[in-house]
């Protein structure tokens, strides 16, 4: 039985100031999120980013509009597999 993909969306951002802006704002207005690192998948530069689950991301989209944030892009990473970890 194969599982569904599922998607996190990392908020990426070109320095760490805009990221603590757009995390504040998120948590204000609800948005459960968390400061990451970047992944290299989204990004070949280091920094920190917002990790935001895809039933949060549409919502986390709307916000970022707001002009005083600035936002470098939306990256969709497919979840990892965790259940290979599991032992017997």
């Amino acid at each position: 039985m194969t599982e569904p993909e599922v998607y996190d969306y990392y908020f990426l951002f070109s320095n760490h100031q805009e990221g603590l802006r757009a995390y504040k704002h998120f948590k204000d207005s609800g948005i459960k999120c968390t400061i990451a690192p970047t992944p290299r998948e989204a990004s070949t530069s280091c920094g920190i980013s917002l990790l935001v689950t895809e039933d949060q991301v549409e919502t986390a989209r709307k916000i970022a509009l707001a002009p005083e944030l600035k936002i470098d892009a939306i990256a969709p990473i497919r979840r990892k597999n965790k259940s290979r970890y599991k032992s017997c």
